[in-house]
């Protein structure tokens, strides 16, 4: 029998914590110590243990760590072995996840090897834990309906797609050319006003966002925040309100005569996020926070294929709006506030057309936009895309990749 979901959960986010230290250690090495060899050589260990430690150090998820990491006895022995090398701290904390991994296996398997055919069984999908008997799916659409009608607002779809480029932006940055999309938007009397979030600082002449038409291209130097007139119902521009420099919000009045609307916001980031093939952060994230209930999410990264050959990436959703210092980020740190979703991520081929990309006209749409504005091939770039029926309220989605 396979594992549960729930004790995927759990094996994954214990594999990211030994991998944070893990990380942590490897940094602390001498030159002479980055290597399987060398690093056996300085600290006195088995060649054997040096291997899986790397391998584990390298690994793409949590689950993976746990598989390539060596015995129990080699992992208590490493603590004794690095004393000396790393700072104590260190050691205090490999001894730590070595004694969480230690009482942990138990509970999910006999010895080690057991785990590893456990972790890699392809029947795991079809195990769910005694006490649940709703899908994630199902436990996201309750959550759906409880939210909408306690805030009395909601959402038919958010489509975002992120198209992040290099040497376009300021220097030392990538550029990040980005569209947010809400379809049938849907407010009740009494509901607290449509705001569009963002995370960039506003320019000091900001008076209201551009007004962008089929004909408009982007300053790709600028940062900027624009409403997309074909892309959004008519008024929209017209009902702005007024924005919140303190809370970074578009704030917008009911547009009369509208039971529901559309809204489609195009942004130009030329300064948010660092180059990571000439900054020491090796890391790119790109997230949407799902501030209002919607039955769907569509989430694309469009990452030039420069980028995309020094990457891998990977995805998840956590608490709340969780922001990250650009610059600071780092894989590693991104364990603690995830939560037990964790959603698909597809690699597409933009030239399937709509129906292979099982979406409709509107959204294909909506990408040719996108990239008509930015003054970009869609020719050089990957996408990755990231589907979720129901999305989590009040949690935020994110794609992110480590450069190498």
């Amino acid at each position: 029998m396979g594992l549960s979901q729930q004790a995927h959960s759990e094996l994954r986010r214990l594999g990211e914590r030994v991998k944070k230290v893990l990380s942590a250690i490897m940094r602390a090495m001498p030159a002479q110590a980055q290597t399987i060899g060398g690093f056996a050589r300085h600290i006195g260990c088995h060649r054997s243990t040096s291997q899986r430690l790397f391998n584990a150090y390298k690994a793409k998820s949590g689950e993976q760590v746990l598989y390539h990491l060596p015995g129990q006895q080699a992992l208590n022995a490493l603590g004794e072995q690095l004393r000396g090398h790393v700072p104590h701290d260190l050691v205090a904390q490999w001894c730590q996840v070595s004694e969480r991994f230690e009482s942990t296996m138990p509970q999910y398997a006999r010895s080690h090897a057991q785990l590893k055919r456990l972790l890699t069984s392809r029947e795991e999908d079809k195990v769910t834990t005694q006490d649940v008997n709703l899908s994630g799916q199902d436990k996201r659409a309750q959550l759906y309906y409880a939210a909408k009608s306690l805030l009395g607002t909601s959402m038919d779809e958010i489509f975002c797609a992120y198209v992040l480029t290099r040497e376009r932006g300021r220097e030392g940055f990538l550029q990040e050319v980005a569209m947010i999309s809400k379809s049938q938007i849907k407010r009740e009397t009494g509901a607290a006003p449509f705001v569009q979030f963002y995370t960039h600082p506003h320019n000091d002449d900001f008076i209201a966002p551009l007004h962008i038409n089929a004909n408009s291209r982007v300053e790709a130097q600028r940062f900027s925040i624009g409403i997309a007139e074909e892309l959004s119902t008519p008024g929209l521009y017209q009902a702005f309100a007024s924005y919140s420099p303190g809370n970074s919000g578009l704030v917008f009045d009911p547009i009369a005569g509208k039971e529901h609307f559309d809204a489609t916001f195009i942004f130009n980031n030329p300064d948010e996020l660092v180059d990571p093939l000439s900054h020491a952060s090796k890391c790119s994230s790109t997230s949407i926070s799902i501030k209002n209930p919607a039955k769907k999410l569509r989430l694309l990264v469009l990452i030039e294929q420069q980028l995309d050959r020094h990457s891998c990436v990977n995805v998840g959703c956590y608490h709340g709006n969780q922001k990250v210092e650009e610059g600071k980020l780092s894989v590693e740190d991104m364990w603690t506030e995830r939560l037990p979703e964790f959603p698909e991520l597809r690699l597409i081929d933009l030239k399937a057309g709509a129906q292979a990309l099982q979406w409709g006209e509107l959204q294909q749409q909506k990408l040719d936009y996108l990239f008509r504005y930015a003054e970009l091939d869609p020719a050089n770039y990957r996408c990755y895309l990231m589907e979720v029926d129901y999305p989590i309220w009040s949690s935020t989605y994110r794609i992110y990749f480590e450069h190498q």
